[in-house]
């Protein structure tokens, strides 16, 4: 199903779970916004200056008087280009991703300063739950260390953001969205009233085994490989149990799979994988397929023809997807409401 069309709401609250789940150390540097970072505070009171001496520099905007920092600002560009550098980008867009992370962390403020003055904070041991819960999804303690130092962040700092953010969770939750509930009659319509969105494209389930081969390879590396190939589909074709060579042989990340590549969808797989595997009947295997890759043998496990989604299989993804939709409008709504009332002055100096 394709996602739905809505109106901007803060990425952090588009999702009905009470609990930040696991998240990449970015998404939560950019949902925080950092306004309420002793940084922040510091230059809310005039406390700290920039390079230059003077604390406005290191301001972009102020929110009912707070600041929101320049350096945070960066971070959230980081973020939003995902490890593409600005100068690589063209005017247009990047004046209009600057307007919108400003937007964003405007917005976030606005939530965040109505929070703190409704809710108590969040109980410690919350805090320090999800805290480690975000800790634990890096690989190992020294690669979410590394992640902070990268971004000029400490520990503190981050917990801190993990507090705040939790914060603003529980605030919109209980005050601004409240119980969403979606009829069964509205699932319904929707469904009737979306039929491209409930349609699945024509897919087959497959195994494979494969034997990699780098696009430069030698005509020696390339026969070597032709032979392996070759001589896996002999056993293949003389009986031998498809999941248990992949294990044994293949070279993809699916070998210890039994070579179990999931449902290749019409459309969205490599051509020379999907002109055969699209002609093949569940239990056939192919014959050798030379990819980007290396070389394939493919199995067909099943064949789902294209079709709409019953009703019974979507309703709860539609459920899902509509609950989702009200909660943001709530939000935003909420956030309209909250610029009427606020001063903000934005100070981020126009790209050039």
């Amino acid at each position: 199903m394709m996602p739905l069309h809505s109106v901007h709401a803060p990425s952090s609250f588009r999702s009905p779970r009470r609990r930040l789940a696991p998240a990449a150390l970015g998404a939560l540097l950019f949902v925080a916004a950092w306004g309420g970072s002793a940084a922040a505070a510091d230059q809310a009171s005039g406390k700290s200056k920039s390079a230059g001496g003077d604390p406005a520099a290191g301001v972009v905007a102020r929110v009912n008087g707070r600041p929101i920092l320049r350096r945070d600002f960066d971070l959230s560009m980081q973020i939003q280009f995902r490890g593409r550098r600005p100068a690589n980008v063209g005017l247009k867009e990047l004046r209009a991703s600057r307007e919108k992370v400003l937007e964003r962390l405007i917005e976030n403020e606005l939530l965040y300063q109505k929070a703190i003055k409704t809710e108590g904070p969040p109980p410690d041991k919350d805090v320090d739950l999800e805290y480690q819960s975000i800790r634990e999804s890096f690989p190992s303690p020294g690669d979410f260390s590394k992640a902070l130092q990268e971004n000029g962040v400490s520990e503190t700092e981050f917990k801190d953001q993990v507090r705040r953010t939790l914060l603003v969770m529980r605030f919109v939750d209980r005050q601004v969205v409240g119980d969403v509930k979606i009829s069964d009659e509205d699932v319904r319509r929707y469904y009737d009233q979306n039929p491209s969105e409930v349609t699945r494209r024509e897919a087959v389930g497959l195994r494979q085994i494969v034997v990699q081969l780098p696009p430069d390879a030698s005509v020696e590396a390339r026969a070597r490989a032709r032979e392996k190939i070759e001589a896996i589909l002999k056993e293949v074709r003389s009986g031998g149990d498809f999941a248990v060579l992949a294990r044994r042989y293949s070279e993809g990340p699916e070998a210890s799979r039994g070579g179990d590549a999931g449902l290749l969808i019409k459309g969205k797989g490599p051509p020379a994988i999907e002109r055969v595997a699209f002609t093949l009947q569940p239990g056939q295997t192919s014959d050798v397929i030379e990819s980007r890759r290396g070389f394939h043998i493919i199995q067909v496990t099943e064949k789902r023809p294209e079709g709409p989604i019953p009703l019974d299989q979507a309703k709860e993804k539609i459920r899902a997807r509509l609950a989702a939709r009200e909660r943001q409008d709530k939000i935003r709504a909420y956030i309209d409401q909250l610029r009427e009332q606020a001063r903000v002055e934005r100070l981020l100096p126009a790209a050039s």
